[in-house]
């Protein structure tokens, strides 16, 4: 980006050199940012936001509830690690990761290996871990996170008309929301945007 200053055309009582000098115009460089160091930048935070939910699932680390009752709103963000209700009295917890994804208690995501290395041991407690819950517990999961990351596309201004045709989203919403703590009978908000739940749709409240 560059920035032109035009010379000054009055300076009344000003010295001749002064005015001499006033009439070269000068431009300022804004620093551009560097594609590359801005993907750099990304990977490090996609990187640290999955450190850190592992971390979270490992250490047992108290979630954060997603939802305001007060308010009854939900604020849904990137990298932090939630509480989204239980699955047969179990708790499931996760966190919606910026490169993609939910790394979940259910189904921690495993780094993968180079051919031909070992499994490392946060591998085999993952692989542990996902074991621990029945394929029904892990597909009730799934159904719960699809909500989550619905109505994050939703708060971050998707297509009303295509969530209501999800079929799955919509014979899990009710269920997600009584686990959370949020009331659809009457309006709420998700991202700072209003909305209500009628007949088995949502609608935007103006």
């Amino acid at each position: 980006m560059h920035i032109r200053f035009n010379p000054i055309g009055n300076l009344g009582a000003v010295s001749t050199f002064q005015v001499q000098q006033s009439q070269k115009t000068f431009t300022v460089e804004a620093e551009e940012t560097d594609p590359k160091q801005a993907e750099i930048e990304t990977s490090r935070k996609k990187y640290a936001e999955m450190i850190q939910s592992c971390n979270a699932i490992d250490q047992g680390a108290t979630p954060k509830q997603l939802v305001n009752t007060q308010t009854n709103a939900i604020c849904i963000e990137y990298g932090v690690y939630y509480h989204l209700g239980t699955i047969n009295g179990k708790p499931l917890n996760g966190t919606a990761l910026t490169g993609g994804g939910f790394n979940s208690n259910f189904s921690p995501m495993i780094w993968k290996s180079e051919p031909g290395t070992r499994v490392t041991p946060e591998q085999e407690a993952a692989l542990r871990r996902h074991k621990s819950y029945s394929q029904a517990e892990r597909q009730g999961a799934n159904e719960l996170v699809h909500v989550l990351m619905t109505l994050k596309r939703l708060g971050d201004g998707g297509s009303l008309a295509t969530i209501n045709k999800d079929a799955m989203f919509m014979q899990n919403f009710s269920r997600f929301a009584k686990g959370v703590g949020l009331d659809i009978s009457k309006p709420f908000t998700i991202n700072g945007k209003l909305f209500s739940y009628s007949k088995g749709s949502l609608q935007a409240v103006e």
